[in-house]
């Protein structure tokens, strides 16, 4: 069992007992009329506050609401030593008597974090702590039971000056919580208006209560300043009985807090779940768009690739073979128009080869499997038609998928440099980081590159997504272009 929980389970016996004790003393009041209700209301209320207050503390440590309901129980019994016959025991009833009060303002204005955060309900809470407890020592001082409508009650055991003052400080108590409990119960009501539905859920059978409690409180308040006492008895006793109900009130105020939080979590999870589905379908669609254009640019390769045999190296050949037949057949009758033949056939064969060659290093560079990336990157450079200083290049191989987009990021940026970039000069960089591969090429030309606006560069990046690699293009107007891909490398 913790600590905590042990020091709830003593003031529960402690309120307990305390409110066996305040029972006693009230059946056996003098001048407490109708003792039955009196003693009944006083146990409702404060083994209502304080058994609310230990069940909310127990449950919720962190707040302060459980502490300030089991503070308003505790006061409700300290209240009830007025009943007693005994003059000191009277006085220190007195005392005690409009101090649950300001606590359940405190209580109300706050509820259900128990924090003061306004400066409104910190001026509230103060001002009602203000007239509990200082104005009340004070006319505690001056105060005349008998004076004060209560004939039978006990002397005033502390009464140390005129009776007169006392009831002026008791006017100046009335006056300022008038005014106090008119701007609490409106302080509560905007609250609640602002509220959201899960919010009001919890408040408003607090609110309700509390406001019409306080409500019935300042009409016995206005009443009786208008010196209609016998009148002012009637809301007094109700706002009494209400007080009783207000702890129950607070536990369904708490249990409705945690119902409507949880919901409010519900929500926000069903509004996250669909901003996630909404993300993965988005996800999902520029998958399928770039597999798309993966598989069309396979299409169009093997279309160009056909394209380049048919036009290039199957067009040679196909001379050759033809030239080769011609020299078959004039071998024996024109020996030196066949060794011209041969001649032609020979650079035919030698010319289809070269376009067989960077057909091939379009496919796939033999320097890359052959060398690795850095041989292939310098190949690239010595090619270009402007300046490049290769910066780094990674020690060792890489995986082949890897060199392989690496090279063709690397290739395509520097055509684009050449073709639309007016540059004087580019930069290649490939690092590799904390298993990353970072792919960098920088010129000084005009900028203003964009990856959309054409299939070179949307090539790249589904060649790199493919890898689960992410690639940008960044290039200003004016302010050259930075071609960066990073590809995850285990």
């Amino acid at each position: 069992m913790t600590s905590l929980r042990r020091a709830l389970i003593a003031l529960a016996v402690l309120a307990l007992a305390l409110g066996l004790a305040s029972l006693a003393l009230i059946l056996s009041s003098e001048h407490v009329s109708p003792r039955g209700l009196a003693a009944t209301l006083t146990l409702l209320a404060g083994w209502g506050f304080v058994g609310t207050g230990l069940f909310a503390w127990d449950r919720r440590p962190g707040n302060r609401t459980g502490p300030l309901l089991t503070a308003i129980g505790f006061t409700w019994f300290f209240r009830a030593l007025e009943a007693s016959n005994n003059s000191v025991v009277f006085t220190i009833g007195a005392l005690g008597l409009t101090l649950p009060y300001a606590i359940l303002i405190h209580l109300l204005v706050t509820f259900p974090s128990g924090r003061l955060e306004t400066r409104l309900q910190k001026s509230l809470v103060g001002v009602a702590y203000f007239i509990t407890v200082l104005m009340q020592g004070a006319w505690l001082f001056f105060a005349d039971p008998a004076r004060e409508g209560c004939e039978s009650c006990p002397q005033n055991a502390v009464m140390i000056g005129d009776a007169g003052i006392g009831e002026a400080i008791s006017t100046g108590q009335a006056l300022l919580a008038i005014p106090l409990i008119a701007a609490t119960v409106v302080a509560v009501h905007r609250r609640w208006r602002r509220s959201s539905a899960g919010e009001r859920r919890a408040l408003t059978p607090v609110l309700a209560t509390g406001g019409l409690a306080f409500v019935l409180l300042l009409t016995q308040l206005t009443v009786g300043q208008a010196g209609a006492e016998d009148v002012a008895v009637v809301p007094f006793v109700a706002a009494f009985a209400v007080f009783a109900c207000l702890p129950f009130a607070f536990l369904i105020g708490l249990l409705r807090s945690r119902i409507g939080r949880d919901e409010e979590i519900r929500s926000a999870l069903t509004a996250e779940n669909v901003q996630l589905t909404a993300e993965l379908r988005k996800m999902v669609e520029e998958l399928r768009a770039s597999r798309a254009r993966i598989v069309e640019a396979g299409y169009a390769e093997r279309r160009r690739v056909e394209r380049d045999l048919h036009d290039g190296a199957q067009q040679r050949l196909v001379a050759l073979t033809m030239n080769l037949r011609l020299a078959r057949d004039r071998l024996a009758a024109d020996p030196e128009g066949t060794a011209d033949l041969l001649d032609e056939a020979l650079e035919e064969l030698a010319a289809a080869t070269s376009e067989l060659r960077e057909l091939a290093r379009g496919i796939h560079p033999a320097v890359l499997s052959d060398r690795g990336l850095d041989a292939a990157i310098g190949g690239l450079a010595d090619r270009s038609p402007v300046p490049v200083d290769v910066l780094e290049t990674p020690d060792g191989r890489l995986p082949e998928s890897i060199e392989s987009t690496s090279y063709f990021v690397i290739a395509e940026a520097l055509t684009n440099v050449a073709r639309y970039a007016d540059a004087a000069r580019a930069t290649v960089r490939v690092a590799q980081t904390n298993g990353v591969v970072e792919i960098e090429v920088r010129d000084d030309g005009v900028g203003g590159a964009d990856p959309e606006g054409g299939s070179g560069l949307r090539g790249l990046a589904d060649r790199v997504a493919a890898l689960e690699g992410q690639f940008e293009v960044r290039g200003e107007a004016g302010e050259g272009t930075t071609v960066r891909a990073r590809i995850p490398c285990g």
